[in-house]
């Protein structure tokens, strides 16, 4: 596993292109931490991304704190917060970060490859506030990237994705393969971000370039252990994942599922390319995790199943305690 560190200080798209190498390699998630704030720094990690470890001058400019101001405040956990804004596009706070989940900002509209935007994101790039990173499950699809996300991605300091995205997309993004890790620092702990596996079809269906998918564990001291399937299909692949993580770093706090079905005639035969409601509830019970954040159900004209087929799905399986309740109306809800 491959870990660089990252620190976040809120500084858009401003970061230097040209310095030495800082890769480090661990034997597990947990087991990497970054240096200390203690002068500022700048480094590349191999995948491309800057990474600055910034003063406590610097920091305290971005609205952080020194090393001293930071001990008092230990006793105050960081908001854990979910903004779902349509489709699966939906930031997290978590860790003292913000993170953007798969930026589709664009009005409703047709698009040559066949998919519809049926209605607007509930926030615009412009509402959406401090982006610390992006976590892009792929860049393949507009319904995870449009054309508003694609113009966003430059403005933020960091973007997560597939090797395949960073081909496309360029050198701004960091490709990340299965279980690769990448450590994001901010004023008041650390974040890591792993990449797992992920199925965008049926199993044993290999789509190559075009199904390249991820999805994406967060985990940390003092951070709540949250799975993000990304356009999986597979309960099989989120039961993998999960069986890996309990192991390596312990229970599954929050999973955020991409759910919906989607479906398109000219892939597969219409066969589902994310989880069916069932699958979803499916994948809940065998993760198990306090909450579950429901996303990718509503706003594009593939995805079949809706969230009131979710819902239903859950409670049959006896899971639905788990749902938070999550209309994409751009509201922040606590997950704490």
């Amino acid at each position: 596993m491959i870990t660089s560190c990252v620190s976040v200080a809120n500084v858009l798209g401003g970061m230097a292109a040209s310095e030495p190498t800082d890769v480090r390699t661990h034997r597990s998630p947990r087991e990497s931490w970054c240096s200390s704030m203690n002068r500022p720094t700048f480094r590349r990690t191999a995948s491309g991304v800057v990474a600055a470890t910034l003063s406590a001058a610097l920091l305290a400019a971005c609205g952080g704190q020194d090393e001293d101001a930071a001990d008092g405040a230990k006793a105050t956990a960081p908001a854990f917060t979910v903004t779902h804004i349509g489709g699966p596009t939906t930031i997290l706070e978590i860790g003292g970060l913000r993170l953007l989940l798969d930026p589709t900002f664009d009005a409703p509209r047709k698009y040559k490859s066949g998919l519809e935007k049926l209605r607007p994101p509930a926030l615009g790039v412009d509402g959406i506030g401090r982006i610390d990173a992006v976590l892009l499950s792929h860049d393949q699809h507009d319904d995870n990237l449009d054309e508003a996300g694609r113009a966003l991605l430059k403005d933020v300091p960091v973007v997560l994705s597939t090797p395949g995205a960073r081909k496309r997309l360029g050198d701004h993004v960091t490709g990340m393969k299965a279980w690769d890790a990448q450590e994001l620092k901010s004023a008041s702990g650390a974040v890591e971000v792993t990449a797992v596996p992920a199925l965008h079809g049926p199993d044993g269906v290999d789509r190559g370039a075009d199904g390249e998918v991820t999805g994406f564990v967060l985990s940390g001291k003092g951070v709540p252990t949250t799975y993000i399937s990304g356009d999986n299909a597979s309960v099989k692949v989120a039961e993998e994942v999960g069986d890996r993580i309990r192991k390596e770093i312990g229970p599954i706090d929050t999973a955020v599922l991409f759910a919906g079905a989607a479906r398109t005639p000219a892939i597969l035969a219409n066969a589902p390319l994310t989880l069916t409601s069932r699958n979803a509830a499916l994948v809940a019970k065998a993760l198990d995790p306090r909450k579950v954040v429901p996303v990718h159900t509503d706003s594009w004209n593939i995805y079949s199943e809706d969230l009131a087929s979710l819902v239903k799905a859950f409670k049959a399986e006896g899971v639905d305690a788990k749902l938070v309740d999550l209309a994409p109306d751009g509201a922040p809800k606590s997950l704490s």
